[in-house]
C-alpha cells in the first residue's frame, strides 16, 4: 500500500527546531557587551558547530539497522560537544550557556541503552550545578537552578523513553514484514502442491490415454472412441477439481477476513472494532471488501501508527459502501502499487475508491450492486 508523508511526521521533523529557540540566552548572555573578534568568531563558530551536530543527531527518524548505530554515535558527539561548547564558551555567556548542557542531555538520550543516557545526563546536571561549588555563582541565581536541571533531566528521560519507543515500533515492522514473507512463500508452496497432486496424475492418464486412442484410431475405431470418451471424462473431473481449489484460494468471505485482520492489528497494538452489523453481500462485492480490508490493515501495521481502526460496512442505494478508518498518521502521499490496484479493480466493477488523510486515513469504497440484493445482518464483530 502507501508509505504516508502525513502532517505528523512533518511535525516530528520540525519538533526539534522549536527547540533551538533556547539559545537566546547564551546569545543574549553574550551580547550582554561589547566583544572582540575574536571572541565573536569563537562563539559563532562555536555555535554553527554545535548546529550541525545537533540537527545531524535528530535527522534520523527512524532507527532501525544501521541508521540507529549512527544516530547513537552522532548523540554521543553531541554530548561531547555540548560540554565542550558550555565550558569554552563560559567566560563569554556566563549561566546563560547552560543551555547548551541542556541540549547535551536532550541528544544523548539517543541510546538504547539506559544507563549510558541516564549517567551522561547526571553528569550534565553535575557540571550545571558547578559554579556554585566553586562560588562562581551566589546563592541570588539559585532561582534558576532548579528547573534548569529538572529541565536536563526531563529531556534526556523523554528522549531516551522516545527512542526506545521507535527501535520497539521499527522492529516490530520488521518482524510484520518477515512473517508476511513466510506466510506468502508458505502460501506459494501450498498452490505448488496443490496443483502438482490435482493435476499432476491426472495429466499423464490423459497423455498415456491419449496415445492409445491415437495408436487405435485406425486398427480399433470403437476402442480408441471409448478411450476418446474417458479423455474427456478425466478432464472434466480435472476441471471441476481445479475449480474447487481456486475457489478456496479466494478466501472465505469478509468475515474471515475481518477474523485475520484482528489478529494482525492486535500483534501490533491496534484496536479493532466494526461498527454495526455486516450486511450480506453479492460474492464480487465480498470478494473486493475482503482484499480491500486486507490491503488497508497490512498498510496500518506498516505505517500508520494507529491505536484503532474502524469498519462500517452499510447498504447504499447504489450497492454498498465500505469504510476503514484509523486514526494514525494519515496524510496524502503517493498511492503504492495495493492501493492502485485495489482501485483498478473496483474501476472495473463500476464502483471507485477514495482516500481522505485527515485525521488519519479513510478509505471509501462504493461497490455497484450488481449480483444481489439488500442481505440481512449478518453479526457484528468487535475488538
Amino acid at each position: 500500500m502507501t508509505r504516508p508523508a502525513p502532517r505528523r511526521t512533518l511535525v516530528w521533523d520540525l519538533f526539534p527546531m522549536f527547540w533551538l529557540a533556547f539559545l537566546a540566552f547564551p546569545v543574549a548572555g553574550f551580547l550582554e557587551r561589547p566583544r572582540t573578534w575574536s571572541e565573536t568568531a569563537l562563539f559563532v563558530g562555536l555555535l554553527a558547530l554545535f548546529l550541525a551536530v545537533y540537527l545531524n543527531v535528530f535527522r534520523f527518524r527512524v532507527p532501525t539497522g544501521r541508521s540507529a548505530g549512527v544516530q547513537e554515535r552522532w548523540a554521543v558527539a553531541g554530548w561531547v560537544l555540548s560540554l565542550v561548547t558550555y565550558f569554552v564558551l563560559f567566560p563569554l555567556t556566563s549561566g546563560t550557556g547552560s543551555a547548551f548542557l541542556i541540549y547535551g542531555a536532550s541528544m544523548i538520550g539517543f541510546q538504547a541503552r539506559t544507563a549510558l543516557a541516564l549517567w551522561l545526563a547526571f553528569l550534565n546536571a553535575a557540571v550545571m550545578v558547578w559554579p556554585f561549588w566553586t562560588g562562581t555563582y551566589q546563592p541570588d541565581d539559585l532561582w534558576w537552578l532548579a528547573p534548569n536541571l529538572l529541565f536536563t533531566l526531563v529531556a534526556a528521560y523523554a528522549n531516551h523513553a522516545s527512542y526506545g519507543q521507535r527501535i520497539a515500533r521499527a522492529q516490530l515492522e520488521v518482524v510484520q514484514r518477515e512473517k508476511e514473507r513466510l506466510a506468502a512463500d508458505a502460501e506459494r508452496e501450498r498452490i505448488a502442491r496443490d496443483l502438482h497432486d490435482l493435476l499432476g496424475h491426472t495429466l499423464s492418464v490423459i497423455v498415456l490415454k491419449s496415445e492409445l486412442a491415437g495408436k487405435l484410431a485406425e486398427r480399433d475405431p470403437v476402442r480408441a472412441a471409448q478411450e476418446i470418451r474417458e479423455v474427456e471424462r478425466i478432464s472434466r473431473e480435472a476441471l471441476t477439481e481445479v475449480r474447487d481449489a481456486v475457489h478456496g484460494y479466494r478466501g472465505s468471505g469478509l468475515n474471515a477476513e475481518l477474523a485475520r485482520a484482528k489478529v494482525a492489528l492486535d500483534a501490533a497494538g491496534v484496536r479493532l472494532s466494526v461498527t454495526g452489523p455486516l450486511p450480506d453481500l453479492p460474492a464480487p462485492t465480498e470478494a473486493g471488501a475482503a482484499m480491500l480490508l486486507r490491503e488497508a490493515v497490512t498498510n496500518v501495521v506498516r505505517h500508520a501508527h494507529a491505536r484503532e481502526v474502524e469498519v462500517t460496512l452499510t447498504r447504499t442505494k447504489g450497492g454498498h459502501r465500505l469504510v476503514i478508518r484509523d486514526d494514525g498518521v494519515g496524510g496524502e502521499g503517493p498511492e503504492g502499487s495495493g492501493l492502485t490496484g485495489m482501485r483498478e479493480r473496483l474501476r472495473a466493477l463500476g464502483g471507485q475508491l477514495t482516500r481522505d488523510g485527515t485525521g488519519g486515513t479513510t478509505l471509501t469504497a462504493d461497490f455497484p450492486d450488481d449480483v444481489g440484493g439488500e442481505g440481512t445482518g449478518a453479526g457484528l464483530v468487535t475488538a
